[in-house]
């Protein structure tokens, strides 16, 4: 009696340790929705310590439409999606400049709500992030 409760015992362990929800799929669809069909414009920029304020300048702005597309100020028109991997949202796009010429690249989500957006990236070693208010 003993050896079939220990089983049991282990085996409901087993089972509810094994479960858990994935919840990518909804974490990206909703970050997406609050992306989309509105104008981010650049407020200001960090570099560790240095920041860049834009706020009240003409500055760069990039929408992301509902279509899976984007543009943006720079004239860079071309796709987008939102993706988690190892545990991080980040926006990747893949887009071609004015000229015609390919480029990717790819943010990390910090922070995604209604109106303010904090993206970031590493480049050298540094990283940046990057805060957007939107304007529809």
């Amino acid at each position: 009696m003993k050896k079939y409760l220990l089983y049991s015992l282990l085996a409901a362990c087993t089972f509810i340790a094994s479960c858990s929800k994935d919840t990518t799929l909804a974490e990206t669809n909703l970050a997406q929705k609050m992306i989309q069909d509105k104008a981010w414009f650049l407020d200001y920029s960090q570099t560790g310590t240095l920041t860049k304020t834009y706020v009240g300048q003409a500055t760069y702005y990039i929408n992301f439409l509902k279509n899976l597309t984007t543009q943006d100020s720079d004239g860079l028109n071309g796709s987008y999606s939102v993706e988690k991997i190892n545990g991080q949202l980040q926006i990747h796009v893949q887009a071609k400049t004015s000229n015609g010429n390919p480029i990717e690249y790819i943010y990390d989500i910090v922070s995604v709500g209604s109106e303010n957006l904090i993206l970031s990236y590493t480049l050298s070693g540094k990283t940046t992030q990057l805060y957007y208010t939107s304007k529809r």
